[in-house]
């Protein structure tokens, strides 16, 4: 008897397992309670909104209004800046020299690193300082490049800053 249950409670299991999907809900026999019935989601309630729509035309098709278009977040334009702090081209002049001290590769190093030069602008430059005897760096405002002539000069690279207008 006992037994005969078991197999009766599995078979309703199986059953009842068998008709369920993912996406209804199922009772769960195993522990005698009901699982709450789920919401729609908001998916299934637009759909059943446009199913239950009335037919318009002769063709069956459905007429569906515009969705709601999101408002795009406007950005704010920057005024233009007059502080010659930010103008990447300054009127000093970072100079560096060739020295019999310093290896092409460690000056290419320090100007990628101190500097920001690209690895191939850096080689270029110090290749030119080698050749020349001297190589522009490139142009900043005055405090910028007074930075990069004392970080150059304490690794040891001779440069200078000069004003462009020659003063």
């Amino acid at each position: 008897m006992v037994r005969s249950l078991k197999i009766i409670s599995v078979a309703a299991a199986a059953v009842m397992m068998s008709a369920a999907s993912a996406f209804t809900p199922t009772t769960s026999a195993s522990f005698g309670t009901q699982s709450r019935p789920l919401s729609p989601s908001p998916l299934q309630a637009s759909a059943s909104t446009v199913l239950d729509a009335p037919v318009s035309g002769s063709n069956g098709g459905v007429v569906l209004d515009r969705p709601a278009t999101i408002v795009e977040r406007q950005t704010q334009k920057r005024p233009d800046s007059t502080d010659r702090l930010m103008d990447p081209n300054g009127d000093w002049i970072l100079r560096i020299y060739n020295d019999n001290i310093n290896t092409r590769e460690y000056v290419a190093v320090c100007l990628v690193q101190i500097v920001g030069l690209c690895e191939s602008r850096a080689y270029f430059t110090m290749q030119d300082a080698h050749h020349n005897g001297i190589a522009k760096v490139g142009e900043y405002n005055q405090e910028v490049a007074e930075c990069y002539e004392d970080q150059l000069n304490d690794r040891g690279i001779m440069c200078d800053v000069v004003n462009v207008t020659g003063e």
